[in-house]
């Protein structure tokens, strides 16, 4: 401890000449058998506790709010069915079990803090959501940022809780979703490499929902998000 203090601090090693409290430290983890019984849900620590050695406890409990709260929101406010709810566990669960491992790997120094801790690669191509592909990206991905032909940034698009219809470097016929309220924003841009070229369907938690070259079988999915069936081009 002394030679740690010297190391880190102002203060020497002749400096510390006691330890007047000290404690055991035990990690602990643990993941729910599920996140949903009926009307309750499990988010955050309530559903999964990890070491802290990752530091992976504040991201995934905040992903797994946007999760369900969006869902939530089309469902109870937008006429969703209310199997859009079971994808919760489905999509989330998974995601915190993978999660539950790497703190723990860390904390028993088997494995270093990596691009796997920062969670920007974590999708749902399994989830029960995930319908199609269109050029980089397939349905489940994080939706990335990008510039945009009028300046701004993807992710400023993205910002909020409406759905974002993106066509990238492509100009077929977008449609019009019919009574939506202002839950879809349709946004048009010039070519984009993360993306190439396409359609693609941005949920309000920045993944994508549906993907496809064109417009043609987008109309036969929106109703699971609880939004309108739309207007051919």
């Amino acid at each position: 401890m002394r030679a740690l203090v010297a190391a880190r601090t102002h203060l020497t090693a002749g400096d510390i000449t006691e330890v007047r409290w000290s404690s055991d430290f035990r990690p602990r983890a643990a993941l729910a058998d599920r996140f949903r019984d009926g009307r309750v849900y499990l988010a955050g620590d309530a559903a999964h506790v990890h070491s802290p050695a990752g530091g992976q406890g504040l991201n995934t409990s905040v992903q797994d709010a946007y999760n369900l709260g969006w869902k939530l929101g089309q469902v109870l406010r937008h006429g969703a069915p209310v199997s859009l709810l079971d994808s919760y566990e489905q999509e989330r669960r998974p995601v915190a079990a993978y999660m539950l491992g790497l703190p723990t790997r860390i904390h028993r120094g088997e494995q270093e803090r990596g691009a796997a801790a920062q969670q920007l690669g974590l999708g749902y191509h399994e989830g029960p959501l995930s319908v199609g592909r269109a050029g980089a990206l397939h349905s489940g991905d994080r939706a990335p940022d990008g510039p945009t032909t009028g300046g701004r940034r993807l992710f400023d698009v993205f910002r909020g809780p409406h759905f974002t219809l993106l066509a990238v470097g492509t100009d077929t016929g977008l449609p019009a979703f019919d009574g939506d309220g202002g839950q879809v924003l349709v946004h048009r841009t010039g070519a984009c490499e993360a993306y190439g070229k396409g359609l693609f369907l941005v949920r309000p938690d920045g993944y994508i929902g549906w993907a496809g070259e064109d417009a043609s079988e987008l109309a036969r999915h929106v109703p699971r998000f609880g939004l309108a069936p739309v207007t051919p081009c």
